[in-house]
């Protein structure tokens, strides 16, 4: 019986050792990109930006170009009774056009991140409860761009 065993993971290990299974790995940046074009929400696009240069690899060959244009959309969720807002949806699209300098490829992707938040009694709070979320929508956009380029290197 103890043949058996050892012998099913012996066959178990040499088949499953070379299946060509490949870890996507989201945490090393291997794109490199040398201009940046921005139109839309100056705020969101100037984080946007920064971020993106500051995980830049260096050392890939192949440049990317990059338009980005985003629009921040606050639209009405919720109001009460006395038809005072309650709460807001906040709605951040972001389209990104790309092309890679060491080859013919163009093209295009979106991203949308949308959320809620709450309207405080105080002015400020709520004020801060947009520029919370919409840090946040943009912290979320920023690693979906790196992914989406991460995954352009990988498959060219």
């Amino acid at each position: 019986m103890q043949i058996f065993k050892n012998l099913f993971i012996i066959i178990t290990f040499i088949f499953t050792y070379s299946c060509g299974y490949k870890i996507i790995s989201n945490t090393i940046e291997n794109y490199n990109i040398i201009e940046i074009q921005t139109s839309g929400d100056q705020r969101i696009n100037y984080k946007i930006k920064n971020k993106l240069l500051f995980s830049n690899s260096k050392e890939n060959n192949d440049k990317f170009i990059l338009e980005i244009n985003t629009i921040k959309k606050k639209t009405i969720k919720n109001k009460n009774i006395n038809n005072e807002i309650t709460s807001y949806n906040l709605a951040i699209t972001t389209e990104v056009s790309y092309g890679l300098t060491g080859k013919l490829v163009e093209n295009k992707f979106i991203i949308t991140e949308s959320g809620n938040y709450k309207v405080s009694d105080q002015r400020q709070k709520t004020l801060n409860n947009e520029k919370t979320l919409t840090e946040i929508l943009t912290d979320n956009i920023i690693e979906k761009i790196k992914f989406r380029l991460n995954n352009i290197i990988n498959d060219t």
